[in-house]
């Protein structure tokens, strides 16, 4: 054998000893785009999933784009232009009433964690009256802070709730205006209105035992993508398990993380929100959407209108939410991280 076929052959046997070396996730290494509705903490699992490399180690390499809505992002699905989104999974059984194969296969949110916010102080969690008298600024109709200001009120026959609508983003000066007395928010605007305009966090959703779990957020996909990629599919379940275990248990570094994702927010906000929604077991201590969660988030769907029937074939949990991926993702974390 001559030199050069010799530096060829070694360089052939040095390439097959280092594709040898790789692990089956480095070898078979899937790209999977994602598309959120929005960059939120509410989709910490997300950033911690990618950042922490838990998405590498079951074998997928995830782009993440943001939509700007749930309606863009599930649309982003249905377009071919992203393989999973993450909003409300109510745009899943919308989509099936129209005879679509959407599918929910995670949770992100599992608990509905929109907190009322005030300038009084006292508590309303466990006096609902309190709101009897008062304007409480919401989303317009039929948005998820109307749902559910509009929602509790009639579930506890509560008397002389003023609901006030204004747009999204436009609460706290609302209130610090006096346009009302209380105001529907989620995270971080509930800790920066606490921290910057003096409010007080007086009631959770979260907390009211008839509401939890809520299939609030969730990770969402087609029967037709699980069925063309399943190991891909696996793989971004699996590394979303793997992320909310990992917040759960590891708070410091995940703080890390979600300031890395909101340059713009000082960090003592970030972790208090962060500790705000970790507190209302906002981020699923386990991926698998539960029935009693879709039937809380379905039943408020159907409420606003936003579901034509339920329980319905189109809407029902059965035919809406894949319990295997999330299974198995806990075994397979179980044996990882335990």
């Amino acid at each position: 054998m001559g030199f050069s076929n010799k530096l060829i052959a070694t360089s052939a046997l040095a390439t097959l000893l280092i594709a040898s070396a790789l692990t089956p996730a480095q070898a078979q290494e899937t790209e999977v785009r994602i598309n959120q509705a929005f960059q939120s903490l509410l989709y910490l699992p997300l950033y911690v999933a990618q950042e922490k490399g838990f998405f590498k180690e079951n074998g997928v390499n995830v782009k993440i784009s943001t939509g700007g809505g749930g309606s863009q992002s599930w649309a982003a699905v249905i377009g071919g232009s992203a393989d999973f989104s993450i909003q409300d999974p109510i745009f899943v059984p919308k989509s099936r009433e129209n005879g679509g194969d959407g599918v929910v296969v995670a949770g992100i949110q599992d608990a509905p964690t929109v907190f009322v916010i005030g300038k009084d102080a006292a508590s309303i969690q466990d006096n609902l009256t309190l709101f009897s008298g008062k304007r409480v600024i919401t989303s317009p109709e039929p948005d998820t802070t109307w749902a559910f200001m509009s929602y509790l009120v009639k579930q506890q026959k509560l008397d002389n709730v003023k609901l006030v609508n204004v747009a999204i983003g436009n609460e706290v000066p609302a209130i610090v205006s006096d346009r009302a007395d209380y105001a529907l928010a989620v995270e971080p605007q509930v800790t920066q209105s606490i921290r910057q305009n003096g409010l007080n966090s007086v009631y959770s959703f979260s907390a009211n035992k008839d509401w939890y779990p809520f299939a609030f957020s969730s990770l969402t996909t087609t029967k037709e993508y699980i069925a063309k990629n399943p190991e891909a599919a696996q793989g971004v379940v699996t590394g979303f398990e793997m992320a909310s275990r990992f917040i759960y248990k590891n708070f410091d570094e995940s703080v890390d993380i979600a300031a890395k994702y909101f340059p713009n927010l000082p960090k003592e906000i970030v972790s208090e929100a962060v500790k705000r929604e970790i507190d209302a077991k906002g981020y699923p201590e386990t991926v698998l959407v539960s029935k009693k969660a879709w039937d809380n988030n379905l039943n408020i769907a159907l409420y606003a209108k936003n579901v034509k029937e339920y329980p319905s074939e189109a809407t029902s949990y059965e035919n809406n939410v894949n319990v295997d991926l999330a299974t198995k993702a806990k075994a397979i974390a179980d044996a990882k991280m335990n």
